[in-house]
């Protein structure tokens, strides 16, 4: 840390020399990457397509372990910093692996992964660019190798920052005596992160700008997809949990329920077969299985919406009174719907809570980890907490 805080410092005093500044406005503008797929890629593989699920008491299920990660931003007129962390935690042993852990954000050790974005916004020569390129654990280009200019996309940068922290634990829990047969990886977030981007953001962007996103993200996914089948191989189960829902289109792809609805997210499908179910439900509803194929990385994933009820007696079918996330898996012959969907509800309804309690746990401690390093580099280099923010990330 002590190094960022130097070139914070220096980066100050250049400018106060009348060093000119590049930053620029649009590349802080908000991306909201679209979860989608053509109906050609979607297919319903059950019926019933919607079912209540009776719930049972668990048996006796393998460690599960969660994986999240987190990124705050530092940022001033003259230099974007964007702090990323990460951790595959187990609420029941307190095994974990942190990136960063406390040595090396105290500069102890080197850190087990990249997880800084640091992007100076003033014209510099191309020897002090290569010097913060050796910082450790600092990252100066995307997984292509495009170099983080002022015209880079903060938004998509720290997408970047927080699926290559993630990758990178998934690495270190595949190498661990963690990663035991029948041991469960729950992931917050989708396992194939979305990578189409919106059409009124491409707009204001040129075509090799545009291909150099796609590029980057699909290149982490290909890599993402990799692991997860790597754990398989070792019969370890990875799960995704999608809560946020409202940049996904899917269902109204597909339609399973046949409400005729058009394109909406998956939100306003879920809320609109409520509405038409008219009545309160008292257990909790699954739609599924469905499968997405995604043939640019070869992998299909096999995805299920859990609607639960907020309370043991709902009194109406608004969206309000429950809680709706998605579980998705890649695809395999060795996965079957009961095993999938029996670890979650052992995390999430038999233990008492709406959605998995390892996820709400772990996305907690990665939080309290990116704050503290912030903290950390804000009494480094004396800046306010006034040049600190969070961009929101609707995944």
């Amino acid at each position: 840390m002590k190094y960022i805080a130097l070139i914070i410092d220096e980066l100050r005093k250049r400018v106060t020399e009348g060093l000119r500044v590049t930053r620029e406005d649009s590349s802080i503008k908000p991306v909201e990457l679209i979860d989608e797929a053509s109906s050609k890629q979607i297919e319903v593989l059950d019926e019933p397509v919607v079912k209540q699920v009776e719930v049972k008491p668990a048996g006796v299920r393998g460690e599960i372990f969660a994986l999240d990660s987190s990124s705050r931003v530092i940022e001033t007129p003259y230099v974007f910093i964007g702090v990323g962390a990460g951790s595959v935690y187990s609420r029941l042993t307190g095994r974990s692996i942190d990136a960063p852990h406390a040595s090396s954000i105290l500069g102890l050790e080197e850190p087990l992964c990249k997880h800084m974005v640091v992007i100076p916004e003033v014209e510099l020569e191309q020897d002090y660019l290569n010097n913060v390129k050796l910082i450790p654990g600092v990252l100066t280009c995307n997984p292509k190798g495009a170099l983080y200019t002022s015209k880079y996309n903060k938004h998509i940068a720290l997408v970047e920052l927080r699926l290559m922290i993630e990758s990178c634990l998934m690495k270190l829990f595949q190498g661990s005596n963690y990663a035991a047969p029948g041991t469960v990886l729950m992931v917050d977030g989708p396992l194939i992160h979305p990578f189409h981007i919106p059409a009124e953001a491409s707009f204001t962007w040129s075509r090799d700008k545009v291909k150099s996103y796609s590029e980057a993200l699909e290149y982490l996914n290909s890599e993402r997809v990799s692991i997860v089948r790597d754990l398989l191989a070792r019969k370890v189960l990875t799960i995704g949990i999608v809560k946020r829902l409202v940049k996904s289109y899917y269902l109204s792809s597909v339609d399973p329920a046949g409400l005729s609805v058009g394109r909406i997210n998956d939100e306003a499908y879920v809320s609109t077969l409520l509405l038409r179910l008219n009545t309160a439900i008292e257990k909790p509803l699954i739609i599924g299985p469905i499968r997405v194929k995604h043939e640019t990385l070869s992998a299909s994933k096999l995805m299920w919406y859990i609607i639960t009820p907020r309370r043991l007696c709902p009194l109406t079918s608004s969206m309000g009174n429950y809680v709706v996330y998605r579980v998705e898996v890649l695809e395999n012959s060795s996965i079957n719907e009961d095993e999938v969907l029996g670890h979650v509800f052992y995390d999430s309804i038999y233990t008492g809570s709406l959605l998995p309690l390892s996820l709400l746990v772990v996305d907690k401690r990665v939080k309290k980890i990116t704050s503290s390093i912030v903290t950390y580099l804000l009494y480094m280099t004396g800046l306010t907490e006034e040049s600190t923010s969070q961009y929101i990330s609707v995944l």
